[in-house]
């Protein structure tokens, strides 16, 4: 295959990181339809969509507004997914939700706030950051933690899990604030 021949199709791969984030909301829709045998696969399925996309998108230089809006959508959706799924079946706790998704209850506020007010065609996307990179991993372990059945770990990881969440929506929140004054 030449050159010319690769470039000839940038328009339909460009949607590959994409239907890769997309795969990982339809995995959050059917997770709380699984038999539990089955969770283990799901969460690593959704560990590789939530690696694969972004990388994807970086190393062909695919990354596009839909991805930065569908990707956090995804995450929200399957933490989403996944803990109140396991709310039902016992195996975590409403506190320990509540603190291992304290991030995503933050960046929920935030967008409803920029809602409210008028301003959220202002904001076109703000970049994930470390700290919220290292939530995600943390709430990732998490939910292997829950599948190996480690319960005196769980309220430990939920509380670092928060602690970075904290830090992650204090970072948006600032980083919002900062494109609102340029306007």
């Amino acid at each position: 295959m030449n050159r010319e021949s690769d470039n000839s199709q940038p328009g339909v791969l460009r949607h590959i990181p994409n239907g890769i984030t997309s795969l990982r909301i339809v995995i959050a829709v059917i997770f709380p339809f699984t038999p539990e045998s089955a969770h283990l696969l799901l969460i690593l399925a959704g560990l590789a969509t939530e690696f694969l996309d972004g990388f994807i998108a970086r190393l062909g230089n695919w990354t596009s507004y839909l991805g930065q809006v569908l990707d956090p959508v995804a995450d929200k959706l399957f933490v989403l997914s996944v803990s109140v799924t396991w709310i039902v079946l016992g195996k975590v706790t409403l506190l320990q939700w509540l603190l291992f998704a304290l991030r995503d209850f933050g960046v929920f506020f935030i967008f409803l706030g920029l809602l409210l007010m008028g301003k959220i065609g202002s904001i076109k996307s703000v970049k994930a950051r470390f700290p919220s990179k290292l939530t995600t991993a943390l709430q990732y372990l998490l939910f292997l933690l829950v599948l190996t059945g480690n319960a005196q770990l769980l309220l430990y990881l939920a509380i670092m899990t928060a602690a970075t969440g904290l830090v992650a929506t204090l970072q948006y929140a600032h980083l919002i604030r900062l494109s609102l004054r340029e306007l």
